[in-house]
């Protein structure tokens, strides 16, 4: 089989050198000619894939894929990038999406959480021993960031919108003083500024949801430190990140 991976970072990179081991790889980069490039039975985007100008975010600036290389390729080949968009959903061609793919969310879950525990760590000036840790949500990644600040033994409480109260996990309406900092996951807003305003202290604020929650002007308004967070396995864990994509690929192109 021959596939195409663009190497737009070091975890597409990584993606490229474990998919080698069993495919031809043709590792697709900013001075690519689309135009020259063999049949290909697979085609692996980075995560965010294309905008809908067919432009591709590389390590510095943006690779253009030409309409007519999609043309060239037709139908046969499988297309996999990590989240839907418009782009994709106008391809002629069958899209694999791996992000959402179950066993690709719970390894990333752990590789965040992992990324988390590196920005608390760089973010404050105490001990994580002599801090007290608020989670928003208890999704994938909640749970892993739960799982392993809990096996550290760190103070940890998770708030939920709804759940039975106890001594680590609170309904967000008995959430009456925050921790020392506040790790947000949630996919949606279930705080409103009225009840940040509450709190007798300012938290550190390490927001990780993937949607814009919290905007500018509230940050500012609120006095909040705040600190929006992406991309953590791609950054603190590439070379494992690559793999888990990989490997879904592997196990995707065998089902064929």
């Amino acid at each position: 089989m021959k596939i195409g991976v663009v190497c737009s970072d070091e975890r597409m990179m990584q993606v490229a050198d474990n998919l080698k081991k069993d495919y031809v790889v043709y590792r697709i980069q900013e001075d690519t000619d689309f135009l020259t490039l063999p049949q290909l039975d697979a085609f692996v985007l980075p995560v965010k894939g294309m905008n809908e100008e067919h432009n591709v975010q590389m390590w510095n600036s943006y690779m253009h894929i030409p309409s007519s290389f999609w043309k060239i390729q037709g139908k046969e080949m499988v297309v996999f990038q990590g989240i839907e968009n418009e782009a994709a959903k106008k391809l002629n061609v069958e899209v694999d999406y791996y992000m959402n793919a179950e066993e690709v969310i719970t390894q990333n879950a752990i590789l965040t959480a992992e990324g988390v525990l590196n920005e608390l760590i760089s973010h404050t000036c105490k001990s994580i021993y002599a801090i007290t840790i608020d989670i928003v949500g208890y999704g994938h990644c909640g749970k892993a960031i739960y799982t392993m600040l809990k096996n550290l033994h760190t103070h940890v409480r998770v708030i939920r919108r709804d759940c039975v109260m106890s001594k680590e996990f609170l309904p967000i309406k008995e959430w009456k003083e925050c921790g020392d900092v506040i790790i947000y996951t949630a996919p949606v807003q279930i705080l409103d500024n009225a009840q940040i305003r509450s709190w007798s202290k300012t938290p550190l604020f390490l927001d990780i949801s993937t949607p814009v929650l919290f905007h500018e002007e509230q940050i500012h308004r609120l006095h909040l430190n705040y600190y929006k967070i992406s991309n953590l396995p791609g950054r603190f864990a590439c070379i494992s990140a690559g793999n888990i994509i990989a490997d879904h690929i592997r196990r995707r192109l065998h089902e064929e």
